[in-house]
């Protein structure tokens, strides 16, 4: 087999330019390569990413057959290939409607304002640790159906993947803390399950224990790593995006007075953050066979790790892509990646981004910067702390 590896990227301390100046060398030169400590073989350039994500019967999303050790797996749709995923996304979709989320609104609308009084007596505020931590949080465990005096449980495997991210991941004391927060939540999911299935109500976890998917009933296991997988995916990513939106908009001041002054524009500002700074890195497949990708043969049966955050700064794809722009038309981002995986909580996370922007609008009148920390790691694109002296309306 040639040499496809290169050195590692940068992390994403700095923000991004370094990750970036990396990827562009990366799509140039070896657009589609082996890693070694992976083990998996890497796709950088937008239409490569796009094949991949969007050909599912030769990139497969069973992990299985690759990571068998791999405990999170039954019930959880990202790894999940037709006509099972098909099966139980149809019954989850149900909580993602459009009108499920029109109802879902006015609930965000008076969250976002509940966690911004509580910091209203602040001439300084933490976006991350005031907002963008706690909005997503309390938005999915109400869709899900978790009252607010459990939502500690959340919190704390929330917080044990977070601190591994900003550390050594192969730090052993680490990996024993996420582990016991995710039993903790698995738990607790297990048991509200439970509750659910003797006495459902109209929340999501009600809709999945209750369903029949093909010509059975989920079992416990598939409820369980279905539910934490909603309950932490559509907490940190969101949590992402919201602290991304609004780094990236204080960094560009003109177009932040441009959607200040016409809220029509902030669609395409989230759209633009979206592709700007993607939140979650990587969307990965396995080769069902030997496939010819970008010049190169991938084998069957190995792991593809497609760079989402590389695809949307493709210069092929996308004009001056390091310039950030609310205005840019076409916009197709592969953030929440695209074909049958497409994330079934995008239009959420859109909604939430898109109601907290304007209540942080409607609020202060001017928001300066003061401090910036990322969290130093290439597996989460988020500010880890984002400070403004705010001026109210």
């Amino acid at each position: 087999m040639a040499d496809h590896s290169v050195a590692a990227p940068p992390f994403f301390a700095d923000g991004g330019p370094a990750l970036h100046a990396w990827m562009r060398n990366t799509r140039d030169n070896t657009p589609v390569m082996f890693d070694e400590p992976s083990q998996s073989w890497k796709v950088y350039r937008y239409e490569d990413v796009h094949r991949v994500l969007s050909d599912w019967e030769v990139f497969s999303n069973d992990m299985c057959r690759v990571i068998p050790q791999h405990a999170f797996t039954r019930g959880n749709l990202s790894t999940m290939d037709p006509p099972e995923h098909k099966q139980l996304r149809g019954v989850i979709a149900q909580g993602f409607t459009p009108r499920t989320l029109a109802e879902l609104a006015p609930r965000i609308e008076t969250l976002t304002k509940e966690l911004l009084d509580a910091v209203e007596d602040r001439g300084e505020i933490d976006i991350t640790r005031d907002l963008a931590y706690q909005l997503p949080l309390n938005v999915i465990s109400t869709l899900i159906g978790v009252p607010r005096e459990d939502r500690g449980v959340l919190q704390r495997t929330a917080d044990a993947q977070l601190a591994l991210t900003c550390e050594n991941p192969a730090n052993p004391d680490f990996a024993v803390q996420v582990q016991k927060a995710m039993e903790e939540l698995q738990d607790y999911v297990r048991d509200l399950s439970a509750r659910r299935r003797a006495e459902p109500r109209d929340d999501l976890i009600s809709q999945l224990v209750t369903a029949t998917v093909g010509d059975r009933s989920p079992d416990e296991e598939e409820v369980v790593n279905f539910t934490v997988l909603l309950l932490l995916a559509g907490h940190l990513t969101t949590m992402s995006l919201l602290g991304n939106m609004m780094v990236t908009l204080s960094e560009h001041p003109d177009q932040l007075a441009q959607v200040r002054a016409d809220r029509s524009l902030v669609p395409g500002a989230v759209e633009e953050v979206l592709r700007y700074r993607t939140p979650v890195p990587e969307g990965g497949r396995v080769t069902n066979r030997e496939v010819e990708l970008g010049g190169v043969v991938i084998p069957a049966n190995k792991m593809v790790l497609c760079s989402l955050i590389s695809a949307n700064r493709d210069e092929r794809k996308y004009t001056d892509p390091d310039r950030f722009d609310i205005h840019r038309d076409p916009n197709p981002q592969l953030a929440f990646t695209t074909g049958i995986h497409y994330c079934l909580g995008a239009h959420l996370a859109r909604l939430e981004a898109k109601i907290a922007l304007n209540a942080i609008l409607d609020r202060y009148t001017e928001l300066t910067p003061t401090g910036l920390v990322w969290y130093p790691t290439y597996a989460l694109c988020n500010p880890k702390r984002l400070t403004f002296d705010v001026r109210r309306a």
